[in-house]
């Protein structure tokens, strides 16, 4: 039975025009299994089959994905969201920037919204990885593109993490700077994880 139902779920990938199935289970469904599947079929759609996908889909797929994560990612496990950030990223390593020209000014857009900067943070700190030490079914050509690519947008990332870190400092140092409360209090440890943005535990 089991080999059955896997033979099927693969023919069903397979088959043209699947993904828009699955685009609508990530959006609908909250099962991890429904989710984690769909999200493996755009993993092989984009980095197996991404050369004989037509091009109205991909741009379908390129505009699609993008604006799930930041409308999606509150309700999704940090596992499937991290999943779904790195089809995201698939497909720039593809298309950025010729056809994919705001890839990497979406990631910034996140980072820069404070609901969404930890989101942005994540894809950044995977874009970074990833476009660093491409993978090797690249050419060499495309590899030194994507590293100028990343080295170009340098100075932007390292400005936006900055003023993050200010922030962060500022919001700390008006904290310590308020004479704290008794150590036996509730109210010490609730200030100490506001300072950080953590809510109570």
């Amino acid at each position: 039975v089991v080999f059955i139902a896997e033979e099927l779920l693969n023919s069903f990938a397979g088959q043209p025009g699947s993904w828009r199935h699955c685009l609508f289970f990530l959006s609908n469904s909250r099962n991890e299994y429904v989710m984690m599947y769909s999200l493996t079929v755009f993993k092989n759609l984009v980095n197996k089959m991404w050369v004989g996908v037509a091009s109205e889909d991909k741009a379908e797929l390129r505009s699609c994905l993008p604006k799930l994560l930041p409308s999606q990612h509150a309700l999704l496990p940090f596992f499937i969201r991290n999943k779904l950030c790195k089809v995201i990223f698939d497909i720039g390593r593809q298309d950025w920037p010729m056809f994919y020209h705001d890839f990497f000014s979406n990631t910034l857009q996140l980072v820069q919204s404070p609901s969404l900067a930890p989101l942005g943070l994540v894809l950044l700190k995977m874009t970074s990885e990833e476009l660093v030490c491409p993978r090797e079914d690249l050419s060499v050509a495309r590899k030194e593109e994507l590293k100028k690519l990343l080295l170009d947008q340098i100075p932007t990332v390292l400005n936006l993490l900055t003023g993050i870190l200010e922030t962060v400092w500022d919001k700390h140092s008006v904290t310590v700077t308020t004479p704290p409360p008794s150590p036996t209090s509730r109210e010490s440890g609730e200030l100490l994880l506001s300072s950080f943005a953590i809510g109570p535990l």
